[in-house]
């Protein structure tokens, strides 16, 4: 009966230990694994620390890849807010345009400069819209350049003219058009003729006097009085 007694004894006693080194496994294993999620999410947040240090120091660099040998310069929060530098300028060598205009601060055109139908001309206008000074050149016949300049009401008025075979002109008006000087030099020679209001004129130089229903060849050193008639008061010689 003793020795039956020991054996239960014994094999309660094993299976006692099997138990206890069971619940140790166990434990341990729980243990580890324990450990095992804290080292992931460890590594985790060390991978997520490092991927953040790096994009702050891809944030600090300045813009395109640094020449070799230079150093990275840091942008600071002015230097990133501030727009691109303009490009240079380059000045171009030629501008090709049928026409140019000139404008004021109102918006207003204050100057043209244009190819029309009979050639190119430059035209200076007052506040008002009215060319007061046109500089032109004249491909037509007789061609070449003509000076108008004109005050305000376009009662005044200077034009000069240097045209093929015309010679040089030279015509001052005053209020009305009746009222003028004139000075040209023609290839037929040189004169100069006055007029006023009333319509009585003088001629000195070259041209031709109708006297007596004779017609006259002046010269240089000839003078014409006529009336509103044009017919001829007094000439000498």
């Amino acid at each position: 009966m003793s020795e039956a007694k020991d054996d239960q004894l014994l094999r309660k006693q094993a299976v006692e230990q099997e138990a206890t080194q069971h619940d140790a496994i166990l434990a341990r294993v729980e243990r580890l694994e324990k450990e095992n999620r804290r080292l992931k999410h460890g590594a985790l947040a060390c991978l997520v620390a490092i991927a953040s240090i790096g994009l702050m120091g891809q944030a600090t660099q300045t813009g395109p890849a640094t020449q070799t040998g230079q150093t990275p310069r840091k942008t600071t929060k002015s230097t990133r807010a501030a727009t691109p530098a303009p490009a240079p300028f380059v000045m171009p060598q030629n501008i090709e345009a049928q026409s140019f205009i000139l404008k004021d601060p109102n918006g207003k055109t204050r100057a043209e400069l244009s190819m029309g139908g009979t050639g190119p001309s430059l035209k200076l206008l007052d506040q008002s819209g009215s060319a007061l000074v046109t500089l032109s050149l004249n491909d037509a016949a007789p061609g070449g350049p003509f000076v108008l300049l004109s005050d305000p009401q376009h009662h005044a008025g200077l034009s000069m003219s240097v045209l093929e075979n015309a010679g040089s002109q030279l015509t001052l008006t005053g209020e009305r058009e009746d009222i003028q000087a004139h000075l040209g030099v023609t290839p037929d020679g040189t004169n100069f003729e006055l007029t006023d209001r009333y319509g009585f004129s003088a001629s000195i130089g070259d041209g031709t006097v109708n006297k007596g229903g004779q017609v006259k060849k002046t010269t240089a050193a000839s003078i014409a009085l006529f009336n509103k008639d044009r017919k001829v008061l007094w000439s000498q010689p």
